[in-house]
C-alpha cells in the first residue's frame, strides 16, 4: 500500500512514518505540509526526494499512484482534506478527533461511503498491549461484569502543536475543538470499550487553571453512565497522578504506572487482578509504540479484506459526540443525555456552539472564557 502523509507535525513525523516503516506492505511515497521545516523533516524521516514533497495537499491527492492517505493535520482542516481524498478514490486514515463538529464528521463518513473507500480513525490505544491485556481479563469473566472504571490521566503532557501556520493550536477552541479531553480522547473510547458500549449520559467538571491565553479546558473530571455502570475519566495537563482501576461483580483489575504517573508518558509497570481465585500480577507486554504500528496494520488489512477497521469513521463520530457531551455538561452543570441530537448547537458548531446555550452565571465556560466565549472583564 502506497501512502501519502498529509500533515507533518510531531505525530505525522514521529509516529506515523515509523509506524508505516514497521509494517510490511506499506510505504510512505509522498508528504504534504505548508511549513517548509516540517515538510523537510518528513522527507528526511521517510527518505523522500524533493519531488515527492508538497506544500499543497491537493497536489499530493492528484497523484494516481497513491492508494491511501494519512491525514494528520490539525482537526479543523481534516473535513475538506478527507472529503477530497474520498472523491479522489484514496482510502483514508484520519487522526483523532475526526473533526471539530459531528456534522463535519458525518459528511466525511458519507463521502467515504459514496466513493467506496475506507475511512479509519486513529484510535491506536485499542492496540496498546496493556489495554489489550486488560480487555482479555474482562472478556475472560475473571472479575465478572465491569461496573465501575476509574481512569486517572491527570499528568498528560501539554503539547500545544507544532504547526507553524497555527501556533499553539491545541489551546485554541476554534482550531482544536477543546483542550485536554479532546487531546487525550483515547481514554474516552477506551472507557466505552471497557464498559461494553456507548454511554447514555454524562456529567462533568471542566476548568482552565494555568493557561492565561488559551480558551480550552486544562482539567476535565468526567463521569460517563452506561446501562451496566459508570466510568470516571479524569484528565489534566500537568504532573498529576495516573493509573486505571476497573471493578467488576467478582473482582477488579488494576493498572499500575511508574511512580504513579500517567501512561503512556510513563510506562505501565504492572497489571494486578484481584478475584475469587486470589491475586495475580504481571508486567504488561510490548511498549506503547506498538499501538501505532498495529492500527496501521489493521487499516491496511481492512482495505485489503473489504472490512471496517477496528476504529471506523463512525467510531470517531461517536467519541466526538461523547467529548462534546462532557463539555456541555461541564458548562451547564447538568447531566446530559447522549448522543446529542442533531438539533443541538454543538452538532454544527462543535464546542463553540456552547456559547449559544443558556449558561448559568457561574458556568466555568463563562467564568473562564472557554470555547470562544468572551472573557470576563
Amino acid at each position: 500500500m502506497r501512502i501519502g502523509l498529509i500533515g507533518c507535525g510531531n505525530i505525522g513525523v514521529n509516529a506515523h512514518i515509523p509506524g508505516v516503516q514497521a509494517n510490511e506492505g506499506m510505504t510512505v511515497v509522498a508528504a504534504a505540509d505548508p511549513t517548509p521545516e516540517r515538510l523537510a523533516a518528513a522527507g528526511e524521516a521517510a527518505g523522500l526526494a524533493a519531488d515527492n514533497l508538497y506544500a499543497d495537499w491537493r497536489d499530493l491527492l492528484a497523484r494516481d499512484d497513491i492508494d491511501a492517505v494519512i491525514v494528520a493535520t490539525p482537526q479543523r482542516f481534516r473535513p475538506e482534506i478527507v472529503i477530497a481524498a474520498a472523491q479522489a478514490g484514496k482510502h483514508i486514515l484520519a487522526e483523532k478527533p475526526l473533526a471539530l463538529t459531528p456534522a463535519d464528521a458525518q459528511a466525511m463518513i458519507d463521502a467515504a461511503k459514496d466513493h467506496g473507500v475506507t475511512l479509519g480513525t486513529v484510535h491506536n490505544y485499542h492496540f496498546m498491549p496493556v489495554y489489550a491485556e486488560i480487555k482479555d481479563v474482562l472478556d475472560s469473566g475473571e472479575i465478572g461484569a465491569p461496573e465501575v472504571a476509574v481512569m486517572n490521566y491527570l499528568g498528560v503532557e501539554d503539547r500545544p502543536g507544532a504547526a507553524a501556520y497555527v501556533p499553539r493550536w491545541r489551546h485554541n477552541a476554534a482550531d482544536s475543538g477543546g483542550g485536554v479531553l479532546t487531546d487525550m480522547l483515547h481514554i474516552v473510547y477506551l472507557a466505552h470499550w471497557i464498559m461494553g458500549g456507548p454511554p447514555t449520559s454524562v456529567s462533568a467538571f471542566i476548568d482552565r487553571r494555568l493557561d492565561a491565553d488559551g480558551d480550552v479546558e486544562d482539567i476535565a473530571l468526567v463521569r460517563y453512565t452506561y446501562p451496566a455502570g459508570h466510568a470516571f475519566v479524569n484528565m489534566a495537563w500537568g504532573k498529576g497522578p495516573g493509573g486505571v482501576e476497573i471493578g467488576g461483580t467478582k473482582g477488579r483489575v488494576v493498572m499500575e504506572t511508574l511512580d504513579d504517573g500517567t501512561h503512556p508518558f510513563v510506562p505501565a509497570t504492572r497489571l494486578r487482578v484481584v478475584g475469587e481465585r486470589g491475586v495475580r500480577s504481571w508486567e504488561p507486554g510490548t511498549p506503547p509504540a506498538y499501538g501505532m504500528v498495529a492500527i496501521l496494520n489493521d487499516f491496511r488489512e481492512a482495505v485489503e479484506q473489504g472490512r471496517e477497521p477496528v476504529a471506523s469513521g463512525e467510531a470517531g463520530l461517536r467519541v466526538l459526540d461523547s467529548v462534546l457531551g462532557a463539555y456541555v455538561a461541564g458548562a451547564t452543570g447538568e447531566e446530559v443525555a447522549l448522543p446529542l441530537p442533531a438539533s443541538h448547537p454543538t452538532y454544527a458548531k462543535g464546542s463553540t456552539g456552547i456559547a449559544d446555550l443558556d449558561l448559568p452565571p457561574d458556568s466555568p465556560a463563562r467564568r473562564r472564557g472557554l470555547f470562544g466565549l468572551p472573557r470576563p472583564a
